[in-house]
């Protein structure tokens, strides 16, 4: 039997990593948002994205915007700019407290997501797998690049990971007070409504409905005036628009298919092939439930109701689907022995030649196809990223094909 004080050591060693390691991939991500080869929001000045002049910073722009209009659905949500204003309060210059909040907020998220791994029973090895996951995700590491424009997401997502985090330990009530922080981050949270319902237990599901009168009250309070009620009004009238501005012409319906795959593809086909794997566990199955209904919700939500090209949207499911991802990844490379028996497919020159005729497809298809109706494509690595997400679903295809073949001739 393991003694208290080993457990208790297992823990401190799990926290430790995962710290040591959040810190390295936040690193990472801050390096390359502030590296001279590219502009993005956080490291261009007093300019916009096509180089027209303004009276601050970028990043002093959109807190302006975010306080004063005049998009309501900015203004409607305060806690990113209460957050700013409060280290102004004591100091920061606006755009530092906005730089560390951001960055803060999203190196605690992925030792939420690590916690998280951990409570829904990954070895500690996937748990470092499924926080990698998280911060190596094109929303989370690009999150300020054009035309991603991340604002209110890093609380959002401390406070969705909190909610679970509370729900999957049996505090239902914590739970829904971190979800009704989350809706007034971004209502939009309002979309995994069901899936947390979900996560509680049967008799405590009624409790999801408290969260979303709580913010009702809230937003009855908060967006008082004619202005602020008129122009949500408004806003409500116009979000059926952009399912027309997504798929107006063929550029911009390819750009935002290429946005939904850029985020989606990958988690999405791992987490489908774990579902049905035998690794996955009844507690995985609940969460993968969850998964699936607000990926159906969210999706069709933003590609009605909002701009497909702000693809962090689309990652919104991936709330309930980070904490898994190491678990996903530990199955798919559990089918082989080795790497070398991963790549196995390449010794068959039929195969081969496939996979490279597939990779050339795919890269040419990608350059071409995937024009940015805003940004600057050599300003992101957006399109390098896409070709290689579906370069490692190719792969897994193939190993796959290959790995039948073989068991069959014996």
């Amino acid at each position: 039997m393991v003694g208290p004080k080993f457990v208790g050591m297992g823990k401190h060693r799990d926290l430790r990593n995962s710290i040591l390691f959040g810190l390295l991939l936040t690193a990472l991500s801050l390096a390359l948002h502030f590296a001279p080869v590219w502009v993005n929001m956080l490291n261009r000045g007093a300019q916009t994205w096509d180089g027209r002049p303004l009276p601050y910073s970028s990043v002093e722009e959109s807190i302006n915007e975010h306080r004063n209009g005049p998009e309501v659905a900015f203004t409607r949500r305060p806690l990113m700019t209460w957050s700013v204003d409060a280290l102004s309060a004591v100091g920061f210059h606006p755009q530092h407290a906005f730089v560390a909040l951001g960055f803060g907020l999203f190196f605690l998220a992925g030792l939420l997501v690590h916690r998280l791994a951990r409570q829904s029973g990954s070895a500690p090895a996937q748990a470092l797998l499924a926080q990698a996951c998280f911060h190596l995700s094109p929303t989370v590491l690009f999150a300020w690049f054009d035309p991603m424009y991340t604002y209110d997401e890093p609380i959002q997502y401390v406070a969705l990971l909190l909610a679970m985090l509370a729900a999957l330990r049996g505090s239902a009530w914590w739970s829904m007070v971190c979800f009704g922080i989350a809706l007034i981050a971004r209502e939009p949270s309002l979309l995994l409504a069901l899936g947390f319902a979900l996560l509680l237990a049967p008799k405590d599901r009624w409790k999801s409905i408290a969260p979303i009168l709580a913010y009702t009250v809230f937003l009855l309070w908060w967006m008082q005036g004619d202005w602020m009620f008129g122009a949500s009004l408004l806003d409500l009238q116009e979000r059926p628009s952009f399912l027309h501005f997504n798929f107006s012409d063929a550029r911009i319906g390819a750009e935002s298919v290429c946005y939904l795959t850029l985020v989606l593809a990958l988690p999405v086909f791992l987490l489908a092939r774990f579902h049905r794997s035998r690794a996955c566990t009844a507690e995985d199955r609940r969460l993968l439930r969850a998964f699936w209904i607000t990926l159906v919700l969210n999706t069709i939500a933003v590609l009605v109701a909002a701009k497909a090209r702000e693809a962090r949207l689309f990652a919104l499911p991936l709330i309930f689907g980070w904490p898994l991802m190491g678990k996903a990844l530990t199955s798919e490379f559990g089918r082989y022995t080795s790497v070398r028996s991963f790549f196995a497919f390449l010794s068959s020159p039929l195969l081969a030649l496939q996979f490279v005729g597939g990779a050339v497809v795919i890269s040419i298809g990608i350059t071409r196809l995937f024009n940015l109706s805003t940004g600057i494509g050599a300003d992101n690595l957006f399109h390098e990223t896409l070709i290689a997400e579906l370069l490692v679903i190719l792969a897994c295809l193939y190993a796959d094909k290959h790995r039948r073949s073989h068991l069959r001739a014996a």
